[in-house]
């Protein structure tokens, strides 16, 4: 399960569109750590209908044997939430966690529960962990079939 809370429903994912732009963004933020690491970002996202949801792994594409360094977080949805304006919001908090991972890539500490942050005064969720998102969400859409 991706959500951070229980769902009746799989989430709806974030267009295609999206995950390239913020592959892209990263890149060219961290093009320097991720040349020097061979690594890259992958983007994912999902809409549920009281929460969005998104992970970011930073991979080796072509060596399935290294483990990704994935962060997911979460935000909740309420009535007069701009969908649009919290996702931004939990894209600034993937930079906050790469600027203190690149910083000090030894001091990365793993977080196996949802931790809560507070990012321009929107409460956030979340974890970090050596998941590979990509094949989790593929075990996760074989299991709801």
């Amino acid at each position: 399960m991706l959500s951070r809370h229980e769902q009746e429903k799989p989430g709806i994912p974030l267009p295609k569109e999206w995950s390239d732009k913020v592959e892209e963004l990263l890149f060219n933020l961290y093009q320097k750590e991720c040349d020097d690491m061979g690594r890259s970002f992958q983007a994912h996202g999902f809409t549920y209908p009281n929460e969005l949801w998104i992970a970011i792994g930073l991979i080796d594409g072509n060596n399935l044997d290294q483990s990704p360094i994935t962060y997911k977080a979460s935000a909740d949805i309420v009535d007069k939430t701009k969908p649009e304006v919290v996702l931004n919001t939990l894209v600034d908090s993937v930079g906050v966690f790469f600027d203190n991972f690149f910083s000090n890539p030894a001091g990365l500490e793993y977080i196996a529960t949802w931790e809560e942050a507070e990012i321009k005064n929107q409460k956030i969720f979340y974890t970090v962990s050596r998941e590979n998102i990509e094949l989790t969400i593929q075990a996760d859409y074989l299991l709801n079939q």
